[in-house]
């Protein structure tokens, strides 16, 4: 009976283990630690009490180990973070199945053996057990490690099969990734972001965080940022590892989402520019040529009319028709310039840019252009250049106060223009205006960069633009 009443009371704890797993499986993070510590508490029950209560071989006062499931129950509503409880049950759960497993080895062996050495001593036998279970106690003992250790801390023993899967979930997009790192780690928060914003996060962040840095080309594109699991104060050294074989793939994830972002707002910039270009022509076409040529039409039906009546009226008429066409002729060469200057198809790029040098040339002041042996340049990077250097070539004789202004354009593979004055020194003031701002987008829009400020000796402005198909 004695035997009987400990079997039900097993039975009715592996009934509270199985409803504990269903409400762990079911709960969040903080829940499922608190279980934890109930589930230690039980665990260390059975183990003490199983002696006592079905093999009547254990002293009495291992009943003072049954206070411990009201105490761990007292810990976790109040202190669950109190230390790393899924370190505690995994090596708990190890050590008791090995232990578990040892003891049922050795009688199973000792029993077999006895069976089959009948003529053999009893010390002989067990002799033989002891030494069969100390060579495969080792190859076990690893496995249920990993057992455990996967249940508890995912797959960070197998940083591969960690990769693999985080890996699968960047075909659907950055969002997905963060709940992929948490499932591989068994972590509470995981979080991707760029240099401004949070690209995507997954889970409830803990006050203790840990951020691994993602770099792509030795330049800083983002970060991981991960929660500590409760009790740890610092990541360990496998968890480590782990998210730092990671870092690579995703920094080449995050890298690839902002240069599309930044495709989609050159894209937007593109258009939004071209449409400003045409309303810009419609706007100077409507308002000024549309009434000069209107009136010139007038004019000329008038002056017709007037031929024989009045003949001095038609060639008064006659000569305002001639000064009106003249300013049509202006405007249309302006239109034509803003699109761009006919310089560069005249002379090309150094003889356009040397003509509008010695326009700006002064007594004082002396311009020298060093642009020979240019390769044939595609239209949009030769405006491009034209207007930076005729930019800074202006800026350079109006604000600086130089003597000399050098002009150099040359190729390897990318333009390079540079426009340097021996103007005021390097203390002289640089205010990013209409101009500067305008050179940098006319680089910035053909993939190239710009640069003005203080140089050595004066001010100086420095161009790189790419060279495509001519």
């Amino acid at each position: 009976m004695w035997t009987a009443v400990e079997v039900r009371g097993l039975v009715a704890t592996a009934i509270g283990l199985v409803a504990l797993v269903v409400r762990y499986r079911r709960g969040d993070d903080r829940q499922r630690r608190q279980l934890l510590w109930l589930t230690q508490a039980v665990l260390l029950v059975l183990i003490v009490m199983v002696p006592w209560g079905v093999l009547e071989n254990a002293p009495v006062y291992v009943l003072f180990a049954i206070p411990l499931v009201p105490a761990a129950m007292t810990v976790a509503i109040l202190r669950h973070h109190l230390l790393d409880i899924r370190l505690v049950v995994s090596r708990t759960v190890l050590y008791g199945l090995l232990t578990t497993a040892v003891v049922a080895s050795y009688i199973g062996l000792v029993a077999m053996l006895d069976r089959v050495m009948r003529q053999e001593v009893g010390l002989g036998s067990s002799a033989a057990a002891t030494v069969l279970i100390a060579v495969g106690f080792n190859p076990v003992r690893l496995r249920l490690q990993r057992v455990v250790d996967r249940v508890m801390y995912g797959d960070r023993a197998d940083p591969v099969r960690a990769v693999s899967r985080v890996g699968a979930r960047l075909d659907t997009g950055l969002p997905a990734v963060p709940e992929a790192v948490r499932q591989a780690l068994r972590l509470p928060f995981a979080a991707l972001r760029g240099h401004d914003t949070e690209l995507a996060a997954s889970g409830t962040a803990p006050e203790s965080l840990h951020t691994i840095p993602l770099t792509h080309g030795g330049e800083r594109v983002g970060e991981l940022v991960i929660g500590l699991r409760a009790g740890e104060r610092r990541l360990g050294g496998r968890d480590h590892a782990v998210l730092e074989l990671l870092a690579a793939p995703l920094a080449v994830a995050v890298h690839s989402v902002a240069l599309s972002e930044q495709v989609q707002r050159s894209r937007q910039a593109l258009v939004t520019a071209r449409e400003e270009e045409r309303r810009r022509l419609r706007r100077d076409l409507h308002d000024g040529l549309g009434p000069v040529l209107t009136g010139v039409a007038f004019k000329a039906d008038a002056a017709g009319n007037l031929l024989d009546s009045d003949p001095a009226a038609a060639r008064a008429l006659l000569a305002e028709l001639r000064a009106e066409t003249a300013e049509a002729i202006d405007d249309i060469r302006r239109l034509v310039y803003d699109l761009r200057p006919p310089a560069l198809d005249d002379f090309g790029l150094a003889g356009a840019i040397r003509q509008r040098a010695a326009q700006l040339e002064r007594p004082d002041l002396a311009v020298r252009v060093e642009a020979d042996g240019l390769p044939a340049l595609p239209a949009a990077v030769e405006a491009a250049a034209y207007r930076i250097a005729v930019e800074a070539l202006t800026n350079a004789v109006r604000h600086s106060g130089a003597a000399r202004v050098d002009v150099r354009v040359r190729a390897d593979g990318r333009l390079h223009v540079e426009v340097a004055d021996d103007g005021t020194g390097p203390d002289r003031a640089w205010r990013p205006g209409v101009g500067i701002r305008s050179m940098c987008e006319r680089a910035a829009e053909l993939g190239g960069t710009c640069a003005a400020g203080p140089g050595p000796s004066g001010g100086r402005v420095t161009a790189a633009l790419p060279l495509g198909e001519s």
